[in-house]
C-alpha cells in the first residue's frame, strides 16, 4: 500500500480491463469503444500505467504508450476517473510514465491533446510540434 492510497501497475487483470473500459466510456472520445476492442488494445500496448485505489482495488487512472523503445513513442489515453480529477493523479501518471526506465532511451515522445491541456503537458517538456513533418491521419472506422 502506498502512502497516498494508490498503487501503480503495468499489467491489468481481467477485472481491471473491464474497469478500464468503463473509464474510457467516461471520456468524450471513448463512448463508442467496445469492451472487446479495449481488451485487444490492452493486450497489444507497449507500456501501460494503471492507478489502483488501494482500499477498493478499483482502477482510477490510466495511460499508455506505443513505442519501439529506441526512437519513437506515442502517449495515448491519459485519464483519471471523473470523481478524482484535480487530485494530482494525472500528474502521477505522467511522472511515472515519463520517468519509466524503458522510455529513457527513446528519442522522441509524442502525444496529442486538446489545446487547453497543452500547459499541463508542458511540465514534462512537451511543446507544440513545429518540425518539417506534418501529421496525417487515415480514418478506417468511426469510434
Amino acid at each position: 500500500m502506498n502512502a497516498d492510497g494508490y498503487s501503480t501497475v503495468e499489467v491489468l487483470n481481467e477485472s481491471q480491463v473491464e474497469q478500464l473500459h468503463a473509464l474510457i466510456k467516461q471520456q468524450w472520445w471513448g463512448g463508442q469503444r467496445s469492451l472487446e476492442d479495449v481488451k485487444i488494445m490492452a493486450a497489444n500496448t507497449s507500456l501501460m500505467i494503471g492507478l489502483i485505489e488501494d482500499s477498493s482495488g478499483q482502477l482510477v487512472g490510466f495511460c499508455r504508450v506505443l513505442t519501439d523503445f529506441a526512437f519513437r513513442a506515442t502517449i495515448y489515453d491519459v485519464m483519471v476517473t471523473e470523481k478524482l480529477k484535480g487530485s494530482s493523479l494525472g500528474e502521477r501518471l505522467m511522472d511515472t510514465l515519463c520517468s519509466h526506465p524503458s522510455l529513457q532511451r527513446v528519442s522522441f515522445i509524442y502525444l496529442a491533446c486538446e489545446p487547453e491541456l497543452s500547459s499541463f503537458y508542458e511540465r514534462w517538456g512537451f511543446k507544440t510540434y513545429e518540425g518539417r513533418a506534418e501529421w496525417m491521419i487515415k480514418v478506417q472506422r468511426k469510434e
